[in-house]
């Protein structure tokens, strides 16, 4: 086995998977926060199809989506996938949107 090709591609896959988990770890920490803070707030979510297949368009879509939200009083709480089969309709894929009403 050429353990000078699987050596590196462990070690790179490792870091990414760390460098995700942190970042969802505190996007849940976050969230459990803002749900901590308004245990009886409104919830709704807001499915995003996204149309761009690079990362940077797909921020700038999602931040876009959470920036009109905001607008009309609610809070953005988390980000989740949604089904394969819906997601592949688009281009980009899609996720699914968490909000909180915290304003009166």
């Amino acid at each position: 086995m050429n353990y000078i090709i699987i050596i590196p591609f462990v070690v790179g896959m490792t870091l990414a998977l760390t460098v995700f988990g942190i970042r969802r770890f505190r996007m849940e920490r976050q969230a459990r926060a803002l749900l901590g803070q308004h245990p009886g707030a409104e919830q709704t979510s807001v499915y995003l199809q996204l149309y761009s297949p690079f990362p940077w368009d797909k921020q700038r879509e999602m931040d876009a989506k959470i920036a009109e939200m905001q607008q009309q009083g609610w809070t953005f709480l988390r980000a989740s996938s949604t089904s394969f089969f819906r997601a592949m309709r688009s281009w980009g894929g899609a996720l699914t949107l968490h909000f909180i009403r915290t304003k009166v």
